[in-house]
């Protein structure tokens, strides 16, 4: 295996220890201002709770969305590695 093939799958298998790094961290750990939203909420009715239940549903999930963000972006940049690459001709 010629050194830039070498490099890249090392850079590949970086890159994906990175992200199952970070896919641990973000799945195991609460969104850090989620706890402060909750305690400031705001109903739309008096005496209704969909304002607090909402908030507190896009709070809670945060983390999901910002995997999902991350997984978007990761295959992003790969996709335009794979477009840009230099084709080697024999």
């Amino acid at each position: 295996m010629s050194e830039s093939k070498t490099s890249l799958y090392a850079g590949i298998v970086i890159a994906v220890l990175i992200f199952g790094a970070l896919v641990l961290v973000l799945v195991n750990s609460p969104f850090p201002s989620s706890r402060l939203v909750h305690s400031e909420m705001i109903p739309t009715q008096p005496g209704s709770q969909i304002g607090g239940a909402m908030s507190g549903f896009l709070w809670d999930f945060r983390g999901m969305d910002l995997l999902f963000q991350t997984l978007i972006l990761f295959a992003t940049a790969i996709c335009c590695l794979a477009m840009l690459r230099e084709e080697i001709r024999k």
